[in-house]
This record gives structure tokens, sequence and C-alpha cells, in this order.
């Protein structure tokens, strides 16, 4: 009979949250949105070297302001290196309904795990639970996708807190 010891599955160590971009080179085929372009080291060749030093064994890439709505950096990275990471896009209030669109994609089509509410990215005045962000949670749910609310450097409102407590329970 086996011992304890040898049933034990190594534990992997997985990062919840970073951001990758462009290394300078990488940059001519995966321009930044104007006015977010980065000096800081953040390529996934990059990413890859410190996980490695660190014995980190995946993780979870979230969409870099960078490239706003332009997921393509983030997918190519997805893409190389399935056994390493997971995605999570940017959702995309903007007027017009597209951001559905972009959200069906990115999940059927690309595979992205998870999706981020950021609330500098909704239009003035709006707030995340608007229609536009009630239509987008709703379809995160119908695909079975997280979805994640960035809440650092803003004041929590107490409509968030609402908007949270009733898309929990529904």
């Amino acid at each position: 009979m086996a011992s304890i010891r040898e049933k034990v599955v190594p534990i992997k160590k997985i990062d919840s949250h970073l951001h990758v971009w462009a290394s300078p080179e990488e940059a001519k085929e995966y321009p930044y949105f104007p006015g977010q372009e980065t000096t800081l080291i953040g390529s996934s060749d990059d990413l890859l070297k410190s996980m490695e030093e660190a014995g980190v064994d995946g993780a979870l890439i979230v969409q870099p302001i960078n490239y706003m709505f332009d997921h393509s950096y983030v997918t190519s990275v997805l893409q190389k290196h399935p056994d390493k990471f997971l995605g999570c896009f940017l959702a995309d209030p903007s007027d017009g309904g597209n951001g559905i669109a972009k959200l069906e994609h990115l999940v059927t089509k690309e595979g992205y795990k998870a999706m981020r509410f950021n609330p500098y990215l909704w239009p003035p005045n709006e707030k995340m639970n608007n229609e536009i962000g009630r239509k987008l949670f709703a379809k995160a749910g119908e695909l079975g996708i997280a979805v994640g609310f960035m809440c650092f450097k803003v004041q929590i409102e107490p409509y968030m807190i609402f908007f949270f407590q009733e898309k929990c329970v529904e």
C-alpha cells in the first residue's frame, strides 16, 4: 500500500493578477493605445523568466490599460503559452453594444476565462450598473466566466455595493 506522501500532488503556485505588454520590438506589431505607452519592462518573455526564478507555475493575465480594448497582445501570449496563462479581458461599456459581441468573441473564440469591470472606462456620469453593465454581467454569467471589479484607487460608492448584492443573489 502506498504511503500518503506518495499520493500527494505538488501544489502549483499561481499568480492571481498581473499584466503584460509588448517589448519595444513587439510594440511594432502590438502598438499601445495613444497616450498609454510605457517604458517599463513587462513582456511575456520577461514575465516567464521572472516566474521561473520565483517558482511560479502559472498566472491570470489581466488586460492592461496600455491597450484599452485591443486584446491582441494578451491573446497572442495566451495562445503561445496556454499551459501557463489564463486571460481576463476588460469589459467594454461603449455605446452601441459592441461590448457584448467582444465579450462573446473573447470567451468563445479566444478562450478568456474572466472579465474585469473598470469604473474608469465607463462613460462620464455613468455607473457600472447601467444597462450595458447589467448586460455584460448577465452575459458573463451565461458563459460561465468570472467577473472582477477594479476597486483600486476608487471609493466604493453605495451604488456599487447594492449592485454587487443584487447581482450575487440573482
